[in-house]
């Protein structure tokens, strides 16, 4: 006997022959379910940091759940493509390469960084709440104004980046 019940049947889980997802001319998701098509998917993981392409909760556009992909390898391959595309959009998230510095104003600090997407300057309100250190290496920062970035293992940084980090750790 399990000791985690199944919630499957709770869930409204969409059969992956059933839909087709793809991109219209906007880039916005699209959905064909069974011939109903829905236009401006919204997307959400229900599980984003540990599994990232199972549970893909679909929005309409006013935002109310039309159904759960439970994983998107049993999607066709454009379908999948465009959700990944989507999810992708929906998740952006740079990866922080070397932190250059990390000044404090009235009990605010201020990061400088390079990430994967370039140089970037920004204020984490909360220590507490806007960073998360998960599997006690990467670290996941979400800074004033909502954007997220991500460390994925903070000891790999150069020394003097992860001395920073090991600060707020």
């Amino acid at each position: 006997m399990s000791s985690h019940p199944d919630l499957t049947s709770d869930l409204s889980l969409l059969v992956p022959r059933d839909i087709r997802l793809y991109l219209d001319d906007f880039d916005d998701l699209t959905l064909d379910l069974r011939g109903e098509i829905h236009e401006r998917i919204g997307v959400q993981r229900a599980f984003p940091l540990n599994a990232s392409t199972k549970f893909i909760v679909l929005h309409d556009s006013d935002g109310g759940e039309i159904g759960i992909v439970r994983d998107m390898v049993d999607l066709d391959p454009d379908s999948r493509d465009a959700l990944e595309i989507a999810l992708e959009q929906a998740y952006f998230m740079p990866r922080i390469l070397k932190i250059n510095s990390i000044v404090s104003n009235f009990h605010v600090p201020t990061w400088d960084v390079e990430t994967d997407r370039g140089h970037r300057v920004f204020e984490i309100p909360s220590s507490k709440r806007d960073v998360r250190v998960i599997d006690d290496v990467r670290v996941i920062l979400r800074d004033a104004d909502g954007n997220r970035y991500e460390i994925v293992d903070y000891r790999r940084l150069d020394p003097e980046s992860a001395a920073f980090v090991e600060t707020i750790v």
